[in-house]
């Protein structure tokens, strides 16, 4: 059988996916493209043996009931996964955890697991660096226990989520040099990938402010965390654990003064 931490995944996409009456609407609220969804429930259905879209209909395939069943069990079974998981340690302390930010965030994070080692018993803590893509392909394949990122990955209701504070991108540089960005925000920003002119894509935010601020290319910039939203333009800097994160460590998270 297909490995099991990418099976876990497509059933949780499943899950979220049936509440929407078709693919294409479905594609639009799980924080997936419609290709990479079929894809998604192609697999399962090999995996499976079992049909689990109706193609058969002329404009827009629908969920069979044999779809619903299996997100059901898979609801039920990881609902039964996380209470046992609570109950085993409600009175365990968690010692180590994996966190994802990007690394516009990197002081905060950091203050953090400053905090965690702190404030806790936590012996290690694993903190990588991602675009934001790949922060949130990790996070959603439950990679991560915790993530530091300015929007939520999907547009379902998250159970662990805090705002700690507003950051505003700001344009800056020189425009006479070539377009500075990432590979996200190359792929997000059609006008730039449009137009004739050089680019420099790098997944390193230092390697991007060295040239903007040198004025040796023009791109945006992410600045300073605050705690208060002073433009309209700010955007959340938000901290969100995974579903299945222990409630009790989240209680204590939420009491950290960052």
């Amino acid at each position: 059988m297909e490995n099991v931490q990418s099976l876990h995944w497509q059933l949780s996409v499943l899950s979220k996916a049936i509440h929407y009456k078709n693919l294409s609407a479905a594609a639009l609220h799980v924080g997936l493209s419609q290709p990479q969804l079929s894809r998604i429930v192609a697999r399962l259905e090999e995996e499976l043996g079992v049909v689990l879209l109706d193609r058969t209909a002329r404009r827009k395939s629908g969920w069979t009931a044999i779809a619903f069943k299996v997100a059901e069990t898979y609801f039920a079974s990881s609902r039964r996964l996380t209470q046992s998981l609570h109950q085993l340690t409600a009175d365990t302390g968690i010692n180590h955890l994996s966190i994802g930010t990007l690394e516009g965030l990197v002081p905060l994070a950091s203050q953090f697991c400053n905090l965690l080692f702190k404030e806790s018993k936590m012996q290690m803590v694993e903190l990588n660096v991602y675009d934001l893509n790949e922060l949130e392909e990790h996070f959603e394949k439950d990679e991560l226990d915790l993530m530091f990122t300015f929007r939520e990955p999907s547009k379902q209701k998250l159970k662990f989520t805090r705002t700690l504070g507003y950051q505003t991108l700001k344009s800056g540089g020189e425009k006479s040099g070539p377009w500075v960005g990432s590979q996200y925000e190359f792929s997000s920003q059609k006008k730039i990938a449009n137009r004739e002119l050089p680019v420099l894509l790098s997944n390193s935010l230092q390697v991007r402010r060295h040239w903007i601020d040198n004025k040796l290319g023009f791109g945006v910039l992410p600045s300073e965390v605050r705690h208060r939203k002073s433009h309209d333009e700010d955007v959340p800097v938000i901290l969100i654990a995974a579903s299945m994160f222990n409630a009790a460590m989240w209680k204590r998270i939420e009491q950290f003064r960052l």
